[in-house]
């Protein structure tokens, strides 16, 4: 059982940051996927790499001058592959030697085939308190259209040992495309919220350049859903989450009052977060400058710097004002909460904030009736959602 170092009174809430540690493997590539993850089913390697993950973190924190701990949360890849006893480790370090704020989420990633009930004890043990399922869909036709490895039986068989084992966990789904039916969707949203899931994802599939599916959608073998079913489908996930008191807080993302992701908050809210493991990003805050840094992309390539003892740092660039401001827009429209002034204020020079997003353009944009009529805040409306990607570039023009 992971052990936390109390919090330490006096530090300030933007000093602790996210923590993200990044799996490289899965047993199977997703034809949809474009993140950084590599075919491999070897358990001497999942261990060796679970080492690996934690000689990155301890090298990264020193570099960084890690202060506190805002969350943990394990991704990938499929982090469910690891042992219960690499997260145990890894837990242990930055608890024994950072404070972690109250309440500390630690989120793990799983795939429902890679998993039986006593793992999932396992990892609870170790010190995980919030399990994210990728259950992307129950029916098998869909499964199969996205390259899943698993069927609709294995899928709700790893939602109840995750449902008996914890009290946050959140169920990921994959929506819009053509395998899909309207009625297939709200089915898979109902029974997740009947399995008592305080969080839901909901994520509409896209062709990302280099996946099988993009080739595909180039030779016209699948198609994209027009833009009206995607509007359609978002007022449907919507409306049959809110009817079991499950409310949108990001574009994606819907949970009960209270578990809304702290980690990805962390994103969202452009606070600082470290990256641990190949291609993990990471944005801190160092000497006054907001800093973008990215790990070594191909896992190989990571663990041979890790053993010459070199940094697995690849970039590291302080970033402007106006790049700032355009990472804080782009993420923080993304809340339905929207982005106060000040806290723009807070995180950009107040001069560009000023200079680029304008108050002719917000009043264009109310009067357009894409965000509200709160002068404290940039926030979107149920339309200007729909449209967020045209009002986030208006507003950085």
């Amino acid at each position: 059982m992971t052990e936390k170092a109390d919090t330490i009174s006096g530090m300030k809430e933007d000093e602790y940051a996210a923590v993200y540690v990044h799996w490289p493997f899965c047993i199977s590539k997703c034809p949809y996927c474009a993140f950084a993850s590599v075919r491999r089913n070897d358990q001497s390697l999942y261990d060796e790499f679970g080492d690996l993950l934690l000689l990155d973190l301890r090298k990264s924190v020193a570099e960084v001058g890690l202060k506190g701990v805002k969350s943990v949360f394990f991704g990938g890849g499929t982090p469910s592959l690891a042992s219960p006893r690499a997260i145990e480790k890894i837990l242990n370090f930055l608890f024994k030697n950072y404070p972690a704020e109250n309440g500390v989420e630690i989120t793990l990633e799983a795939n429902p085939a890679t998993f039986d009930e006593s793992k999932i004890k396992s990892f609870k043990n170790a010190g995980i308190n919030r399990l994210s399922l990728g259950v992307q869909s129950f029916f098998d036709k869909n499964l199969r259209f996205l390259g899943r490895i698993y069927d609709g039986k294995q899928a709700i068989e790893a939602a109840e040992i995750v449902s008996r084992n914890f009290e946050n966990f959140s169920f990921d789904f994959m929506c819009g495309y053509e395998t899909q039916t309207a009625e297939d969707l709200e089915s898979d949203l109902v029974q997740a919220a009947d399995f008592g899931c305080k969080h839901i994802s909901c994520y509409q599939l896209t062709f990302e350049e280099g996946t099988p599916f993009y080739r595909k959608a180039q030779t016209g073998e699948i198609k994209k859903i027009n833009e009206n079913k995607e509007a359609k489908l978002f007022d449907l996930v919507e409306n049959v989450l809110r009817d079991r008191d499950i409310f949108r807080y990001e574009v994606s993302n819907y949970s009960k009052r209270g578990f809304e992701s702290r980690h990805n908050l962390a994103y969202w809210k452009y606070d600082d977060y470290l990256g641990i493991g190949p291609s993990a990003c990471s944005r801190i805050s160092l000497d006054g400058k907001k800093r973008e840094m990215e790990k070594t992309r191909d896992p190989f390539l990571w663990k041979a710097a890790l053993e010459r003892g070199e940094t697995t740092f690849f970039r590291d660039d302080a970033l402007t004002e106006e790049e700032k401001l355009t990472e804080a827009i782009a993420m923080g429209l993304r809340l339905t909460s929207g982005i106060t002034t000040e806290d723009l204020y807070n995180k950009v020079s107040r001069k560009v904030v000023d200079r680029i997003v304008s108050e002719e353009k917000l009043k264009f944009l109310r009067e357009k009736k894409l965000v509200d009529d709160d002068l404290s805040k940039i926030r979107l409306t149920k339309t200007g959602f729909k449209k967020i990607d045209a009002v986030a570039g208006f507003l950085l023009e």
